[in-house]
């Protein structure tokens, strides 16, 4: 019973703020308040495979902005796998959009519990695995968006159950992590593309440690088996980016232009608008990210990492790099 005190506290911790932030009256709500157009579509999506067949590669929503508009065909960058779920599941228990949210909170859950096992496995202690999962849990953004209908919060909670067993394979250097940690992080990219950033961080280490610029283990190589474990990675990114290239078509089939299958390079917009989204920063989003004191915090934190550097695990120091 004691070796599951530590997690029976961090689950009854995370439930009772979830409750302070009424979790359980929003679990109802339809998509509203910020960002309520993208909920809006993200909701439309699962709907409409619920009501028109369920072909994956058919995604729709009920906006009439493609083909002349006659449909609603339209691809967003990320493969729709919880859109579908949530499809299937109102295929076994009926259309209720409370189910969107319930399955979005419980995979953003699932994320923190892995950040609190992350902890707990690399500092063996409770007080740590449970607090700082419970500060991260204190940014408005996560709050709104971890029971929301977006698949952000559910790629972030993939990508930290990637970083666990990752840092597992590190420790135990059993292959069985590594593979583990590849599935995770791939279901975070096909949840939000950006969630590769993580692969491109573990298949670089792994790149610079199979040409010997760098030695992560002492006697032999962490990567035992560099060949093997980068087709698995690329294998990944393939698999996302074969997505992407679909979507793309897939738009440009019936003219949709409703989601942007493209990328917004800082090079493409002007000195003003530069500025414009800098002070939209300071002064619209940095709040609702965290409190200024948590701010602080992590600054703090950023300089004992710099200049404690060889107390922090070498892979680490790379991975941060």
């Amino acid at each position: 019973m004691k070796k599951y005190l530590g997690q029976f506290i961090f689950l009854i911790s995370l439930l009772a703020i979830s409750y302070f932030y009424n979790y359980h009256e929003i679990i109802f709500k339809r998509p509203q308040s910020v960002h309520k157009w993208r909920q809006s579509d993200c909701a439309s999506l699962a709907l409409n495979y619920y009501q028109n067949g369920m072909n994956f590669f058919q995604p729709e929503t009920h906006n009439l902005t493609s083909d002349g508009g006659t449909t609603g065909k339209a691809s967003t960058s990320e493969i729709p796998i919880l859109y579908y779920t949530i499809a299937a599941l109102y295929k076994v228990f009926g259309y209720h959009e409370l189910i969107f949210r319930l399955l979005n909170t419980l995979l953003f859950f699932l994320g923190l519990f892995y950040l609190f096992r992350l902890i707990k496995y690399l500092l063996n202690d409770t007080f740590w695995a449970i607090g700082l999962p419970i500060l991260f849990f204190t940014s408005p953004v996560l709050i709104f968006y971890g029971n929301n209908f977006l698949s952000n919060s559910s790629a972030l909670a993939f990508s930290i159950a990637g970083w666990y067993y990752f840092l597992r394979f590190y420790m135990e250097e059993k292959q069985k992590w590594f593979t583990i940690s590849v599935l995770f992080l791939l279901f975070a990219a096909a949840f939000k593309v950006t969630a590769l950033f993580s692969l491109f961080a573990i298949g670089g280490i792994c790149l610079l440690e199979t040409l010997g610029v760098i030695h992560l283990k002492a006697k032999r190589k962490l990567f035992n088996r560099p060949v093997s474990q980068l087709l698995l990675m690329a294998g990944a990114v393939a698999i996302i980016f074969a997505w992407v290239l679909y979507a793309y078509y897939y738009n440009k089939k019936h003219d949709c232009t409703y989601f942007s299958t493209t990328i917004f390079p800082v090079w493409m917009i002007d000195r003003t608008e530069i500025f414009k989204v800098l002070e939209n920063i300071r002064k619209v989003w940095w709040p609702h990210y965290y409190h200024y004191s948590v701010f602080i915090f992590l600054l703090l934190c950023s300089v004992f990492t710099i200049v404690f550097y060889k107390k922090n695990l070498k892979l680490l120091n790379i991975a941060l790099i």
